[in-house]
């Protein structure tokens, strides 16, 4: 079944230099429906993006003449386009890394085609029904940008992992989230070993990294509070 988008069947941008590959990839995934087009190169690719300006990118990292992953963030990929990187490096901080830096998902090769489909289908499906933000009072969160932007135009970027809770927090603004459904929320984006310590790690991050109050003393702001002996809980103060 073909997963469609707005106007018409979801467009794919596939980067891959290996030549067998690239043809077995375009070719499964156009008899699913999709519309494929290709590049080999970093550069072939961002001439291919701004271009077709497609729904999802499969990206292969290691490319001739670059880094896809880089390439990607250069071109904020992630801002506009599901991104799912495929690469012959299984290193778990290697896929760790790269989503951190944007991925929804990461393929390791060699390539089995019906799980590859299964998962451009999935990543497209979320993109489609995940919410572009959400207001908090006077602030907004940014989800595909994974951002958090105040009242006075100020801006904080966090990882995956770290929007991950946040978002967590936001959508159950005012009430308690335990620290177990946090671990779930990292562990969802991550196969690494994941504990509340890392929850609590994550959380102090996030904490440094909101905008000051400069300037908007009768202005709410997010803040996040522990709840002693349960987990963590937004509110606007």
């Amino acid at each position: 079944m073909t997963f469609v988008t707005g106007d018409g069947v979801a467009s794919i941008l596939l980067v891959e230099d290996a030549v067998e590959l690239r043809v077995l990839i375009r070719t499964y995934l156009e008899q699913c429906g999709y519309r494929v087009y290709v590049a080999v190169t970093v550069a072939e690719m961002e001439v291919q993006w701004r271009l077709m300006a497609p729904d999802l990118v499969l990206c292969d990292i290691q490319l001739p003449d670059g880094d896809g992953r880089e390439a990607a963030q250069r071109l904020r990929v992630h801002d506009h386009a599901a991104l799912i990187f495929v690469t012959s490096c299984s290193d778990m901080a290697y896929r760790i890394q790269a989503l951190d830096d944007g991925g929804d998902d990461y393929v390791t090769k060699p390539v089995d085609l019906r799980e590859l489909a299964a998962r451009v289908r999935s990543v497209l499906r979320r993109r489609a029904l995940r919410p572009t933000s959400i207001v908090l009072g006077n602030w907004r969160l940014e989800v595909i940008r994974k951002q958090l932007c105040s009242p006075s135009g100020a801006t904080a970027s966090f990882t995956s992992g770290e929007f991950g809770l946040l978002l967590a927090l936001a959508s159950s603004i005012g009430h308690a989230v335990t620290r177990n459904i946090l671990v779930d929320v990292i562990s969802q984006r991550s196969e690494r070993e994941v504990t509340e310590r890392t929850v609590d790690t994550l959380m102090a991050r996030i904490r440094r990294k909101i905008p000051p109050a400069a300037g908007l003393m009768d202005v709410p702001r997010p803040v996040i509070n522990t709840v002693r002996g349960n987990g963590y809980r937004l509110d606007m103060l």
